[in-house]
């Protein structure tokens, strides 16, 4: 079968939690560039710069929303009719609890502050501060990011979005440990990448450093270990027992899918399997999930793989998505269309396939043996669970990110008003005159950013003259500027 006869099974509008990516591609086929677009930088700053000039700024940033929590979360306390949301309100401990609580039935910091079992969480966080060892909010989250080819994100390391995101679970914290009067508090994100590295080929070694990087930043924004990030896999499946238990199930899981199940999840595994590891290998002749490439298809590759890659990456998934952009692609591809014809037919087979693992993994371990921690932990989540009302899901990039994650989208900072957040592509569609802020290596100490000096990845986009953007980036942290 080849892209031309093939219709994706799926609504393209679902591919990347909240974002437009797929709708532009869709909507608009002519307004994405066939090949990454990279205009001159609007800003060159070195590591030391950013050191010495902004991260003081997102420091007072983080501690202005952490005050601001703080101060809403008594206020909306105090305003309750008693019993309305809490139980025992009269009783100090419970009283805590309700208070820190409070900090999730925001909008601004869960998608679900409307809809959440407020006496479920009370009960859970006066549980955590009641038990033994330090009291811990739990969220898993998170993988290194995935270029596709430039059309998602900008490289694969950590980023401004990075740093706004890791800021307010950093205010969160922050205003938890006031509010609860117990300074022990802190939070752990637990990685996905290895969790469902079967599913999307991820590499360890890529998503021990992105972890790395999170924790560098967390630390630079508040106080050192408030949040640490860990790998879900190494910390919740550390025994070789449980590992093959969870294999037991994956494999069950697997064999109870629908075709309704895997068409669901097929979208997000699009922009999300790591073509830049699958291609190259299914060229030497593996079969990822069992799906071979055709060997003219290997064989285009393996001539220039450093460049081919990323251009087969952007070709096939943009032409999985939206069936319109072949035309445009063939004219790419010239004298060889049977070249992008069949890598599109293998991408949609091996994201088919990796739609099911994803799938089956994420239902092996739903209530298996130690995912929900000890009685000292809160667990959080990013995607809200219809069947536990008492896990808030976070919005991480705020109202305005709606239900985008860090690691899918780069940062752009406009001259004036607010930050915003968006694919690679639709940040440049968008904001023609966006614009990428560098970082430039310096001497020294390895500091903050100093892995995007090195790759030559831009810290965020950013639209208006060089001094501007300074002000702007200053402020991006800041409640009062958001």
């Amino acid at each position: 079968m080849t892209a031309t006869t093939t219709t994706p099974p799926y609504r393209p509008d679902r591919i990347v939690s909240g974002s437009g990516l797929p709708a532009l591609l869709r909507e608009s086929p002519d307004a994405v560039p066939l090949f990454p677009h990279s205009p001159e930088p609007v800003a060159l700053l070195t590591p030391r710069q950013l050191h010495d000039e902004l991260l003081p700024r997102w420091r007072e940033g983080v501690e202005r929303q952490a005050r601001a929590l703080v101060r809403r979360s008594r206020g909306t306390l105090e305003v309750l009719a008693e019993e309305t949301l809490y139980d025992g309100l009269d009783d100090p401990a419970l009283r805590r609890a309700a208070l820190v609580a409070e900090l999730f039935r925001n909008h601004q910091i869960s998608a679900n502050a409307g809809r959440l079992d407020t006496r479920g969480l009370q009960r859970r966080i006066a549980g955590a501060l009641a038990a033994d060892g330090a009291p811990r909010l739990e969220l898993a989250w998170g993988q290194s990011k995935r270029d596709v080819g430039g059309l998602k994100t900008a490289g694969r390391w950590a980023d401004l979005a990075e740093v706004y995101a890791v800021g307010r679970l950093v205010a969160l914290v922050l205003a938890a440990r006031e509010l609860s009067g117990d300074g022990r508090i802190g939070m752990t994100v637990y990685s996905g990448g290895n969790r469902f590295a079967a599913a999307l080929f991820a590499e360890p070694e890529l998503l021990l450093e992105y972890d790395a990087q999170r924790c560098r930043i967390a630390d630079a924004l508040g106080a050192p270990g408030a949040v640490d990030f860990q790998d879900f896999a190494a910390a919740k499946r550390s025994d070789p027992a449980e590992r093959a238990e969870h294999e037991e199930r994956v494999r069950e899981q697997l064999a109870a899918l629908t075709d309704a199940d895997v068409d669901a999840q097929m979208p997000v595994m699009l922009f999300n399997v790591d073509w830049p590891r699958v291609l190259p290998a299914a060229a030497a002749g593996e079969a990822p999930h069992g799906v071979a490439m055709a060997p003219h298809v290997a064989g285009w590759l393996r001539e220039s793989p450093d460049d081919r890659t990323p251009l087969l990456t952007r070709a096939a998934v943009s032409c999985a998505v939206s069936p319109a952009l072949q035309a445009r692609w063939l004219e790419v591809f010239g004298d060889q269309p049977e070249v992008l014809e069949d890598a599109v037919s293998f991408v949609l087979a091996v994201g088919r396939a990796s739609a099911a693992r994803y799938t089956a993994i994420a239902r092996a371990d739903r209530n298996a043996p130690g995912l929900a921690g000890g009685p000292h932990t809160v667990r959080l989540t990013v995607h809200e669970k219809r069947d536990r009302p008492e896990v808030p899901a976070l919005l991480t990039l705020g109202v305005r990110g709606g239900g985008q994650l860090s690691q899918h989208v780069v940062a752009r900072v406009p001259a004036e008003g607010p930050i915003a957040f968006g694919s690679v592509a639709e940040t440049l569609v968008q904001a023609p005159d966006a614009a990428p802020v560098l970082l430039a290596p310096d001497e020294g100490a390895p500091r903050l950013f100093d892995w995007l000096a090195r790759d030559g990845q831009p810290l965020c986009f950013a639209s208006g003259p060089e001094p501007s953007v300074r002000r702007a980036l200053a402020h991006v942290l800041d409640p009062e500027h958001g």
